[in-house]
C-alpha cells in the first residue's frame, strides 16, 4: 500500500511551552503528480535578440550566421521549483496512519470522525508558519515541512522532500458521502535559509 506522510515542522502549536510534531498520513484513493515549474533566466523572447544580432552582422558584412529565426533563447541556471500535487481521501474511523500528534490529545484525530480530521489538519495548516526560515525559539528544527512520497522517503532512493504547502483544500460533500472528505495540496519543494543564515552569523562574530 502506498502511503504519503506529511510532517509539519515541530513547533509549539498549543502554547503549552513544548514543541509538538504533527504528521498526517494519506493512503486512500491517492493521486500523486510530480511537476517541475521551469524558471528560465531568459525565455522565448531571446529570438528577437538573435534576429537583431543577425541583422547587425549582415550590415557590417560580418561572416556570422546566428541561425536564430523563430527560435527561443533559454538560460537554465537551476531556476523554477519541483511540485508534488497530492489528492487523497480521509474517512471516519480509520486509524491506520498518524493524524496529528499521535498522543491521543486535542491535536490527535487518528480514528476520529472525518470532521475531526478535517479540523485538526485545517487548524494545523492555519497555525503553522511553514517557510524557508531557519530554526528559532518556537521552531527549533526550522520552518520547513517534510513530505515522504514514494522513493522520496527514509527507506527510498532519495531523501524526503523539504516542502511548503500551497493552497491546501479540504472538501466535505455531505450530500454524496457523509463519512468521507477529499484533500488536495500542492507541495512545493523549498530550500532552507539555515546555511546562509549561519554563515552570516559567523561572519559577524
Amino acid at each position: 500500500m502506498t502511503t504519503i506522510r506529511f510532517e509539519l515542522p515541530p513547533f509549539d502549536i498549543d502554547g503549552d511551552g513544548s514543541t509538538e510534531a504533527l504528521a498526517f498520513g494519506f493512503d486512500k484513493n491517492l493521486s500523486v503528480e510530480h511537476t517541475v515549474r521551469t524558471g528560465w533566466l531568459t525565455e522565448g523572447g531571446g529570438s528577437t535578440t538573435i534576429d537583431l544580432l543577425s541583422d547587425i552582422a549582415a550590415e557590417l558584412n560580418l561572416n556570422e550566421d546566428f541561425s536564430g529565426k523563430r527560435k527561443g533563447l533559454y538560460t537554465d541556471l537551476g531556476g523554477g521549483v519541483a511540485v508534488v500535487q497530492v489528492d487523497a481521501e480521509i474517512t471516519t474511523g480509520d486509524n491506520t496512519n498518524q493524524w496529528g500528534t499521535g498522543n491521543g490529545g486535542t491535536w490527535d484525530a487518528a480514528g476520529g470522525t472525518v470532521l475531526e480530521k478535517m479540523a485538526v489538519l485545517n487548524e494545523a495548516l492555519i497555525r503553522a508558519e511553514i517557510d524557508s526560515r531557519p530554526g528559532d525559539g518556537n521552531y527549533p528544527e526550522g520552518h520547513l515541512a517534510s513530505l515522504h512520497v514514494g522513493e522520496y522517503s527514509s527507506g527510498g532512493r532519495f531523501d524526503p522532500i523539504d516542502v511548503v504547502p500551497e493552497e491546501p483544500k479540504i472538501v466535505h460533500d455531505t450530500e454524496r458521502e457523509s463519512s468521507t472528505a477529499t484533500v488536495s495540496i500542492n507541495f512545493a519543494s523549498a530550500a532552507s535559509l539555515e546555511a546562509p543564515w549561519d554563515g552570516q552569523k559567523q561572519s559577524k562574530s
